[in-house]
């Protein structure tokens, strides 16, 4: 009785042994699934920021080439509609309808610019720099506009946030969308922006994880539709009645020739009185990491050689 008690024992201590591991393993199995699935989802999402990088140079040549020649003919229909101003000077009705074709002219002329801005190619003087110093010239920028809107401005810090980049351009990129942040709160009863910064780990196209500097723009406006979020850096995409929708679309250039990313999202800092918001952030890394930045080349130059690089590596591996 005593032996097989015994082995009784043994028997019930490998089961309960033998449990526990099976239960360890299917929990670290749960575990990696988990992870791999999040992986996957940044990678895939990493992916498509750098499939929507190459679309945006492409387009930005061919846009480039065709307001250029658009130009060149507008500025004749300037020049004569100038010319025929002056034939018809006692012409009250001619004189009108001569005024509302140079108008057009010149709205023509400030799309043309738009696009040629856009299509720019764009080169960064990357320099050790913070991101208070950033946040505080983009306020500079639009401190006249926030005054006649009267805007409440607000600048929050997490950390030094320091970082290599083109302070200016960074700045500028920061002020358009302070500037679109005004517009999409016009008739709301609170209207408050706030620029915050901090430091983040994220993961970028090649898998990786790097550090960044992620620049924040809230406004306490109507938010975006979800709909509409994935499409906002896109040129030529606006929710408004005018405007060429490109002033996201040269903010997405400017973080692209960091090497950085945007996004989009609803804001965390809505409350009663305020609409839902919208937050859009610039992700730039401490480091530049973009071959424009690394070598002084064009943008447009850069995503070229990386779309160059990356093909050669598919082909190497075919």
């Amino acid at each position: 009785m005593t032996q097989a008690t015994g082995q009784d024992g043994d028997f019930a201590e490998f089961v309960r042994t033998f449990t526990e591991a099976t239960a360890r393993l299917q929990e670290t199995h749960a575990a990696l699934t988990g992870q791999v699935e999040r992986l996957q989802g940044e990678l895939a999402e990493a992916n498509e920021r750098l499939r929507r990088s190459r679309s945006l140079a492409a387009l930005g040549e061919m846009a480039a080439g065709i307001a250029h020649e658009i130009r060149n003919p507008l500025g004749a229909i300037a020049l004569n509609a100038e010319m025929l101003g002056s034939d018809v000077a006692g012409n009250p009705a001619a004189t009108a309808s001569v005024e509302k074709i140079l108008r057009a002219a010149r709205r023509l002329d400030r799309i043309v610019g738009d696009v040629l801005s856009f299509a720019r190619d764009t080169r960064i003087n990357a320099v050790s720099t913070t991101a208070r110093e950033i946040l505080e010239l983009a306020a500079c920028d639009c401190e006249a506009l926030l005054e006649r809107e009267d805007i409440d401005l607000r600048i929050d810090i997490d950390g030094e946030c320091r970082l290599r980049a083109d302070g200016p351009l960074v700045a500028q990129a920061v002020a358009n969308l302070i500037r679109n942040a005004v517009q999409a709160m016009h008739g709301m009863s609170v209207r408050e922006v706030t620029l915050s910064a901090r430091e983040a780990r994220l993961r970028t196209a090649d898998g990786t994880r790097r550090g960044f500097v992620v620049l924040s723009v809230e406004d306490t406006g109507p938010g975006i539709p979800a709909e509409a979020r994935e499409r906002i850096f896109n040129p030529f995409f606006t929710t408004r009645e005018e405007g060429t929708g490109l002033g996201l679309a040269i903010v997405h250039r400017i973080v692209d020739a960091h090497g950085g990313m945007t996004a989009c999202a609803e804001s965390t800092r809505s409350a009663a009185g305020r609409g839902t918001g919208a937050r859009l952030e610039l992700s730039l890394p401490l480091e530049p990491t973009s071959v424009a930045a690394a070598d002084g080349v064009s943008l447009g130059e850069a995503v070229r050689r990386r779309i160059g690089g990356n093909q050669a590596v598919h082909a190497n591996a075919g």
